[in-house]
């Protein structure tokens, strides 16, 4: 025994947030061990494509798969106890969901904890009175005619701690109509427990766990007059006043055009995202939505002079030639090592597929000369599932060609120049009757927003209207380009941006 790995507590429905599963694997590959012992097949993976997988990566590496009851685990076993696996999780899925509908049903916990609420053993639920009074002095206020930010800002300079433990926020206090989230909308202040509003899958490549939304026809509500902590006339005075104030805002609702640096500029202080204030300005949402106790940094930019800044810093200190040469090396380099390695990992499949066939045209043969049996055409039907097995996993190869780009001379130049007019394009070129980029445009904004990785905004010092410091965190990788730039004048006929896996370099931050 020369290692041990373990995943204590972590399902096994993916890979991706299994450590110590994907530390084995690396092991294997660097020749660590020859055997992977583990209890049952169920322990490496409940479910047939990873099962398969870490078969295939084990088999590749020259490392046997072992359980208690099997000596070498086979692609017969992978099948069999992939689907037994999945099957067990799926049947687990409908009885912890029907245990948490007669949960509901008698109004106990059903999920995770509330604010204002605290489950006791046997899931029975009671109202904890401090964080109450703070429920019902959101309302109070919110009636009264105070904003949510302003009761966060509140809130959090008193000391007040939020639901999760740290800061209030617009957010915790708003939440969503739709979702029906956040202190003024939640039902079972008013006395309603609502259950069955979503249900969570776990991503498979991930391991993370989604919530959708079901349709609020779907939703089921059991009256909990012992859990009311707001009064009913409250209650309804609050969803008046929201109903009114979704009415009359037509801005927010209204469907915008988004941005050329949408979702890409972050507070140099806080690290939020900064999202739109007024009218071609810019904020911080952290500051905007918690308050200063949250963030200092109260500047707010003009959209048009983060855009001008950033464009300039694209054009002449990311787009140098000598920059763009060092990232073409690199991408050419990683792709060939890409194609390498895949042409590598081909040859066993492509062996054992050849084998497969050739055992079953043998059975075939003594089948048409009247030497059959049972023994037999059993063994022809593994040797079938076995070949499409191998077949499934030689495809999954071959989704990755790892093609080699290759770049004109003159691009980035050209480019350079198309992004230094880039503004420009998007206020006079080719838009649609609706205000909406045409296809072209979006296009090239993608690729320009694939050369940048962050923007981070902030003030230099606290000293009012002082210079603002924009960094630029770029990443030349995504500027590998198949395509060539049409007449002067006109966008590019193809995208002159890709994201290029596995290869190219990231610049360190320059002030702009």
């Amino acid at each position: 025994m020369v290692e041990t790995y373990s995943d204590a507590a972590i399902s096994g429905a993916a890979m991706a947030n299994r450590p110590g599963l994907l530390d084995a694997l690396a092991g294997a590959e660097a020749g660590h061990f020859d055997v992977l012992l583990t209890e049952d097949e169920d322990r490496i993976a409940r479910n047939l494509e990873h099962l398969a997988h870490v078969a295939s990566r084990l088999r590749f590496a020259g490392v046997t798969l072992a359980t208690l009851s099997t000596d070498a685990v086979e692609d017969m076993h992978v099948a069999f106890k992939g689907l037994i696996g999945a099957e067990y999780l799926k049947n687990l899925s409908q009885k912890t969901k029907r245990g948490m509908r007669s949960n509901a049903e008698k109004g106990l916990a059903t999920g995770s904890r509330l604010y204002g609420y605290r489950s006791l053993p046997g899931g029975a639920v009671e109202i904890v009175e401090s964080e109450a009074d703070v429920v019902r002095r959101i309302f109070s206020d919110y009636v009264a005619g105070v904003s949510p930010s302003a009761i966060a800002d509140r809130l959090n300079r008193e000391g007040v701690h939020g639901p999760r433990g740290g800061l209030w926020s617009h957010s915790s206090i708003c939440g969503s109509r739709q979702r029906a989230n956040g202190i003024l909308h939640t039902e079972l202040y008013a006395g309603v427990k609502v259950w069955n509003r979503m249900e969570v899958r776990k991503d498979p490549r991930t391991g993370k766990r989604t919530p959708r939304m079901r349709p609020e026809a779907e939703w089921e509500r059991t009256e909990v007059p012992h859990l009311t902590i707001v009064d009913a006339d409250t209650w309804q005075t609050t969803r008046c006043l929201k109903v009114k104030a979704a009415a009359a805002a037509p801005f927010e609702r209204r469907r915008t055009p988004p941005w050329l640096l949408s979702g890409l500029v972050k507070c140099g202080r806080c690290g939020g995202s900064y999202t739109i204030y007024t009218s071609g300005k810019l904020v911080c949402a952290t500051y905007r939505e918690k308050g200063p106790a949250a963030c200092t940094n109260r500047r707010t930019p003009t959209r048009n002079e983060i855009e001008r800044r950033v464009i300039e810093g694209l054009k002449t200190r990311l787009l140098t030639p000598e920059a763009v040469e060092e990232a073409m090396r690199e991408h050419l380099a990683a792709a060939e090592e890409r194609r390498r390695t895949a042409a590598a990992q081909r040859l066993p499949f492509e062996r054992r597929i050849a084998e497969a066939k050739r055992a079953i045209e043998r059975i075939v043969d003594a089948v048409e000369q009247g030497r059959a049996s049972s023994a037999m055409l059993d063994r022809m039907m593994a040797r079938e599932a076995e070949q499409k097995h191998l077949e499934a996993q030689l495809a999954i190869l071959d989704e990755d060609p790892a093609p080699v780009t290759t770049m004109q001379p003159h691009a980035p130049a050209m480019f350079a120049e198309l992004v230094g007019q880039l503004q420009d394009r998007l206020t006079k070129l080719g838009q649609n009757s609706d205000g909406q980029p045409s296809d072209r445009e979006r296009e090239f904004v993608d690729s320009v927003r694939a050369l940048v990785v962050r923007i981070e905004v902030e003030p230099e010092s606290d000293v009012p209207r002082a210079p603002l410091r924009i960094n630029l965190i770029g990443n030349l990788a995504a500027f590998v380009s198949d395509g060539v730039a049409s007449a002067e004048g006109s966008l590019p006929s193809k995208r002159l941006g890709k994201l290029v896996a596995g290869g190219g370099i990231e610049p360190p931050t320059c002030g702009l």
